[in-house]
């Protein structure tokens, strides 16, 4: 008896892990970070970067940036105009938070973690 609920928040809490899950392709850099023309905060913990309308990227923060859902301003550093996992970070209203990885999504990819 005690399984079936349990079972019932499993299933309930599914496509909020999956929005939650990064998805796409790994990749390490983003290349021609100047080209970045539009950004959207999924969470605390997750941030989509558009170079274009074909190539989006999920980017993955090391820790929860909380001024990342309300930020007015958001600024990526880069090296030589490639933005790295594990090296580079964001800053959101003036807060620095480190990206841990990038995953290379589609346009369908970011249409769903954007409705999430």
């Amino acid at each position: 008896m005690l399984n079936k609920p349990l079972l019932i928040t499993s299933i309930f809490c599914l496509p909020l892990l999956a929005a939650m899950t990064p998805t796409g392709l790994p990749v390490n850099k983003i290349p021609h970070a100047s080209q970045i023309h539009s950004w959207h905060a999924v969470d605390k913990r997750h941030l989509i970067l558009s170079v274009s309308s074909k190539q989006n990227y999920l980017v993955t923060l090391r820790r929860d940036c909380h001024a990342l859902n309300f930020a007015t301003n958001v600024g990526v550093s880069t090296s030589n105009n490639t933005i790295y996992a594990g090296f580079d970070h964001i800053t959101a209203d003036g807060n620095q938070c480190a990206i841990q990885k990038i995953n290379k999504i589609s346009k369908d990819e970011k249409r769903q973690l954007v409705k999430a």
